[in-house]
C-alpha cells in the first residue's frame, strides 16, 4: 500500500461515500471485563452517530510507514490467519468468531483503563484502468475488494465543564461522563496491493510510535512484533558507534542528521519515505575524515544486523528537533536546519558546546548582552 492508496480510502469514510455492511463493538473495563457488546448498521444511525464511528476508523490509515503503520504478517494456514481470513470472507456474520478475536484481544492487550474495540466490514469495486479506489468511477471491473478493520479506542472520563442551558438561559456543570477517545492501536485486513488484497498481510496501526503493543500483535497475528522507530533508530547507532575506533562523535551525527535532513525537506509530502542505504551512509562517513577500516567494519556490521535493505532517512534524522542535552542539568534545542551554529569543542582541557550567535540573544523571554 503506497499513501495514494491509503489517501483514497480514507476518504471512504464519511456517511455519503462508504459501504460498511456492519459495525461491531465490545467495550471492556478497567478489569477486563465486557460491559457490553453490539453491532449496529451505519445508515441506521444518526449522521453525527455515525460519523464518529467512522472517524475511529479513519484514524486507523493514519501516522507515517514505520513509525504508525507496519505491515504485519498473516500466514492463512495457522489459527490465527484462519480466524482472520474467515472474519473478512463471512463479513464479521459469524458470531464465534467475532466473539474469539475479542476475547483474545481482552486476553493479551495490556492497556491501561477502560476501552472499546471496534471491528467492521467494508467492500468496493476497484476501477479496471487506473486501480485507483473511487466508488464515483465510472468504469468498474468485478473485482471487489472486502475487508475488515479493527479500531481500539481509550474510554477515558471527561473533565466537569461548564455548559450553557437554553431551557434557563444559564450556566451549569456538567457532571464527568465516559467517552471514547482515539484510537491507540488497530488494523486492515487484508491489505490493499496492485488493485486487489494481499492475504499475507495486514496494515497495523499505532498511535503511539514508541508502544508498538507487542501482546496485541502475538494475540492476533501470532506473529512477532516489528521493530519500534525508536528501537531501529538505536540498533542504527549502536552498530555505527561499535564500527567507528573513536566512537560515535558529534560531527558524525551531525554531519548525518544535516544531509539527511537536506534531502528529507526537498520531498514532496506525498512521496514515498526516503530510504538511505549503507553505500550512501558510508560516504557520508567519509567526509567526516573516518578511515577506511572503520566504514568497512560499519559495513559488515549493517549487513548483519539490517541486512542488505536500507534505512528510513527519517528514522535516523529528525526532521523536526535537533537537541542537545548533558545528564539533566543542559538541554539545547537548535532549528533542525542549523545545526551547523553548534560545535564541540575542549577548552582548557573540558568538553564545551560552542554555539554561534545570530540576532538577539534572550533568556527566558529576556533580552540580554553579551
Amino acid at each position: 500500500m503506497n499513501r495514494k492508496d491509503i489517501a483514497a480510502l480514507r476518504r471512504r469514510f464519511n456517511p455519503e461515500k462508504n459501504d460498511i455492511s456492519v459495525i461491531r463493538g465490545c467495550y471492556v473495563n478497567e478489569k477486563q471485563e465486557i460491559v457490553s457488546q453490539f453491532s449496529k448498521s451505519p445508515v441506521s444511525l444518526p449522521a453525527s452517530e455515525a460519523e464518529h464511528y467512522l472517524n475511529a476508523f479513519k484514524k486507523v490509515l493514519g501516522g507515517a510507514p514505520e513509525h504508525n503503520q507496519f505491515f504485519i504478517p498473516v500466514h492463512t494456514d495457522d489459527a490465527s490467519g484462519m480466524r482472520l481470513r474467515r472474519l473478512q470472507t463471512g463479513e464479521l456474520k459469524d458470531e464465534k468468531d467475532v466473539d474469539a478475536l475479542f476475547a483474545a484481544i481482552i486476553e493479551r492487550l495490556e492497556l491501561e483503563g477502560s476501552y472499546l474495540i471496534l471491528a467492521m466490514h467494508d467492500a468496493f469495486s476497484v476501477p479496471k484502468k487506473n486501480h485507483e479506489i473511487h466508488t464515483d468511477a465510472p468504469d468498474l471491473s468485478d473485482n471487489v475488494f472486502n475487508y475488515i478493520m479493527v479500531s481500539v479506542c481509550p474510554v477515558k472520563l471527561t473533565k466537569p465543564l461548564l455548559t450553557f442551558f437554553s431551557d434557563d438561559r444559564d450556566f451549569h456543570t456538567v457532571e464527568p461522563d465516559l467517552a471514547v477517545a482515539s484510537p491507540a492501536l488497530g488494523f486492515m485486513y487484508p491489505a490493499y496491493e496492485d488493485g486487489g488484497a494481499d492475504l499475507s498481510r495486514a496494515l497495523y496501526y499505532t498511535k503511539d510510535a514508541e508502544d508498538i503493543h507487542a501482546d496485541f500483535i502475538d494475540a492476533v497475528f501470532a506473529a512477532q512484533a516489528p521493530e519500534s522507530a525508536s528501537d531501529r533508530k538505536q540498533s542504527f547507532y549502536d552498530v555505527l558507534s561499535d564500527s567507528l575506533d573513536t566512537g560515535l562523535t558529534f560531527d558524525v551525527v551531525q554531519t548525518l542528521h544535516e544531509n539527511l535532513n537536506a534531502q528529507l525537506s526537498e520531498r514532496k509530502k506525498d512521496a514515498a519515505p526516503l530510504e538511505v542505504s549503507r553505500k550512501e551512509i558510508a560516504s557520508l562517513l567519509q567526509s567526516c575524515d573516518i578511515p577506511e577500516q572503520s566504514i568497512a567494519a560499519f559495513d559488515n556490521e549493517y549487513l548483519e544486523q539490517f541486512g542488505a535493505v536500507g534505512i528510513e532517512a527519517a528514522t535516523i534524522a529528525d526532521q523536526k528537533r535537533f537537541e542537545i542535552a548533558s545528564g539533566e542539568s543542559v538541554k539545547i534545542s537548535v532549528a533542525p536546519d542549523r545545526t551547523d551554529l553548534v560545535e564541540m569543542k575542549r577548552i582548557d582541557g573540558r568538553r564545551c558546546i560552542q554555539i554561534w550567535v545570530e540576532g538577539d540573544v534572550t533568556v527566558n523571554g529576556v533580552g540580554v548582552n553579551i
